[in-house]
């Protein structure tokens, strides 16, 4: 494994850390006198258990001084995931090189030193023993080792010449033309919305009007004045990606379908397709980032298909 990704993933822990130390309200508002039990089971898997304990100590290791039952349910999830992972990467026979987790171990405690303060007093406090640290911060450097081992390069190549457009810094010039709908629209009037854009649609491919005087006499938008136009784009850029996942696949002059965003219901056409010049090398990162989250998300699907996942408590289902 490479420096700079040691670096990356001790770095992210430690900030983690830290930012539950710089927290002191929330460190004081945790009530030790609290009718929970901390062994409490609240969750098996596969015969494990997840503890009252092992929930408080993740919503105090995010600053949080208390969590209502949605986001318990949701720390909860990540608990259950980690516990699969773990497992599924000891099964596989990942490990870290001790030389490694010791070097991670002495950065987070040096970043506590550098701010004044004592580690082991500090992380104590926290409810972390040595063990407990070296394990948390050896799950996603184990977790990284493996996805050395799958993501190969001809993944990485194949990927780029799949989705070359969106990774190469191609920019995109196109119009929209909305018409807004609140968060809570009911069903019918998202339909009336698309069958008026449907119509409207058929109007521009007709010839009757332009895209840019549709938009003028229809859009909602701020830039119904400038014919719709939005801002130059690359995939990832200033237009909202709901925008550019619907406008990339496009030829110059073709409208799409009605789609609906949380702004409301659009068209959008392409008016320019500007090439990029990112070759793979350029955006390796980005792609193995992009293929490691869809591993993981893959084998968190797979296991949790598989494992024995029992609620012991009813207070946080």
């Amino acid at each position: 494994m490479s420096s700079p990704l040691r670096n990356t993933y001790c770095l992210y822990f430690a900030l983690t850390l830290w930012s539950v130390l710089t927290l002191s309200p929330s460190l004081k508002a945790a009530d030790p006198t609290s009718p929970e039990e901390p062994g409490e089971v609240l969750v098996t898997v596969d015969g494990q258990s997840i503890t009252q304990a092992d929930l408080a100590f993740a919503t105090l290791s995010r600053g949080i001084s208390s969590a209502p039952p949605a986001a318990r349910k949701q720390l909860l999830e990540g608990l259950i995931n980690q516990r699969l992972i773990k497992t599924f990467l000891d099964q596989h026979k990942v490990t870290v090189p001790p030389q490694v987790l010791d070097e991670s171990v002495l950065k987070v405690e040096k970043l506590i030193r550098r701010k004044g303060d004592d580690p082991e007093q500090i992380l104590s406090k926290m409810g972390y023993t040595s063990e407990k640290l070296r394990e948390d911060i050896a799950l996603p450097l184990a977790w990284n080792i493996y996805c050395r081992r799958e993501i190969t390069p001809a993944a990485m190549q194949k990927y780029f010449n799949s989705h070359r457009e969106e990774l190469d810094g191609t920019r995109v010039e196109a119009s929209h033309i909305l018409l807004k709908l609140s968060p809570d629209a009911a069903p019918a009037d998202i339909k009336s919305a698309t069958e008026k854009l449907s119509q409207i649609r058929s109007e521009v491919q007709s010839g009757k009007l332009t895209f840019a005087e549709a938009a003028e006499k229809y859009s909602e938008a701020p830039s119904k004045m400038e014919g719709g136009k939005l801002v130059t784009s690359a995939y990832r850029g200033k237009m909202p990606l709901a925008l550019t996942q619907r406008v990339f696949p496009l030829r110059p002059g073709e409208i799409s379908e009605p789609f609906q965003t949380p702004f409301g219901v659009h068209l959008i056409t392409l008016n320019k397709k500007h090439p990029g010049q990112f070759s793979l090398e350029d955006v390796r990162g980005e792609i193995y980032q992009i293929l490691s989250r869809q591993l993981y998300d893959q084998t968190i699907k797979q296991l949790r298909s598989q494992a024995k996942i029992e609620w012991k408590s009813d207070s946080v289902q």
